[in-house]
């Protein structure tokens, strides 16, 4: 009797690990699932939503074999450190950096600056009427720099948020190296003063600007609070929303990425 107790729990040991591992493979190789959280992609997305995410594209793209393409939905890990990007998981209380939602609006060599609510990219304005139609995005302007006599001596990032460039969070860093050279008439105006005016990112290579689509007053935490991101830190391409099943659709990219 022992003997067959032993071979049933050896059994049932070895089924459940061939499950799980078969699990991880399929949510590591093939696709996986994520659910939306909150309203930084509204519109487009809404909160309980579940979005299906190809997973074999995310290899591909880290083997050189495709890219991330401008107006497609990622998974975006953001930086260590973003403010609101620990999550604590549920009944076991653990805390943890969340994955955010957002659009993918500028690629690696790409300029992208923010006037009035208004996306630029390349020194072309976004048509972003799939977001307009709903909603009248806050009058934003990205990224604002400041200059006291030629030296740069603010980064004001969302909300108003300002740092010098010497108190800069760690994930901030890299947004200080892409941002564009001011003007010869922004420095001579920065000879009388402190001047601060809305100047542009030039994206490094490896790294793209991410949004979410709710561009109302504190409607999105993305790009303009943390930075750019680097291709590792995107996990993913949300393709389609599956869940609920009376909300089925496929999330295609919006008609004004295709004319930039």
């Amino acid at each position: 009797m022992r003997n067959f107790l032993d071979y049933l729990f050896k059994e049932w040991f070895r089924q459940v690990g061939e499950a799980l591992l078969l699990a991880f493979l399929v949510t590591t190789f093939v696709f996986t699932t994520v659910g939306v959280v909150g309203s930084s992609m509204n519109p487009t997305l809404l909160n309980g939503e579940r979005v299906f995410v190809p997973k074999y594209e995310t290899w591909l793209v880290r083997f050189g074999l495709m890219q991330w393409q401008r107006g497609e939905v990622a998974i975006v890990k953001p930086p260590e450190g973003t403010p609101n990007a620990v999550a604590q998981f549920p009944v076991l209380g653990f805390q943890f950096r969340a994955f955010f939602i957002k659009r993918i609006v500028g690629l690696p060599g790409d300029e992208v600056s923010l006037r009035e609510g208004v996306v630029y990219v390349n020194g072309k304005p976004l048509n972003e009427i799939h977001i307009t139609a709903s909603l009248t995005p806050y009058p934003d302007s990205y990224p604002v720099v400041c200059y006291d006599n030629e030296k740069l001596t603010a980064l004001i990032t969302q909300q108003q948020v300002r740092f010098a460039p010497d108190q800069l969070p760690e994930y901030l860093k890299p947004t200080l190296e892409m941002l564009a050279p001011p003007s010869a008439e922004d420095l001579q105006l920065s000879r009388s003063g402190e001047h601060c005016y809305t100047s542009a990112l030039k994206l490094k290579p490896g790294y793209y600007f991410v949004m979410g689509d709710n561009r109302t007053f504190g409607g999105s935490e993305d790009s303009r609070t943390f930075g750019p991101v680097p291709t590792a830190s995107i996990a993913g391409r949300a393709n389609a929303v599956w869940w609920p099943l009376n909300r089925i659709r496929a999330l295609p990219v919006p008609e004004g990425f295709k004319g930039l």
